[in-house]
């Protein structure tokens, strides 16, 4: 279950840029995740730590980015590489990643990079 959850910095990250939602999972003390029903978001202070799910439907609803993450297939057919691309919401690319050997470094290299483009903005 705790894969499920973006890491503590991005959970930071997500904060600063205004994420706001109900979750059912908290940083504590030294960065420790603890899983709560969602009844306590109104009584417990600590960082929120959204679900993968929750942070890019945030990105989506609240920013207009959209994101995809693909499978392509290398030359030779046999490896498979996960690439991510995003775009706004009129479907222009904004941008589109390198390669990643697992589908979960490039889901995490995606929310780094809606975090870094909603940032610039």
């Amino acid at each position: 279950m705790k894969n499920e959850f973006i890491p503590y910095e991005e959970a930071l990250a997500l904060k600063e840029l205004g994420f706001d939602e109900d979750v059912c999972g908290y940083f504590g003390k030294g960065n420790k995740l603890f899983i709560v029903t969602p009844e306590y978001n109104d009584v417990i202070k600590l960082l929120k730590a959204p679900l993968y799910q929750q942070a890019f439907r945030w990105f989506r609803e609240e920013c207009n980015l959209l994101h995809i993450i693909n499978i392509d297939l290398s030359d030779n057919l046999k490896d498979k590489v996960y690439v991510y691309s995003i775009e706004d919401h009129l479907g222009s690319i904004v941008d589109r990643s390198e390669e990643f050997k697992t589908y979960e470094e490039a889901e995490l290299a995606c929310l780094k990079k809606l975090i870094e483009i909603v940032n610039q903005n």
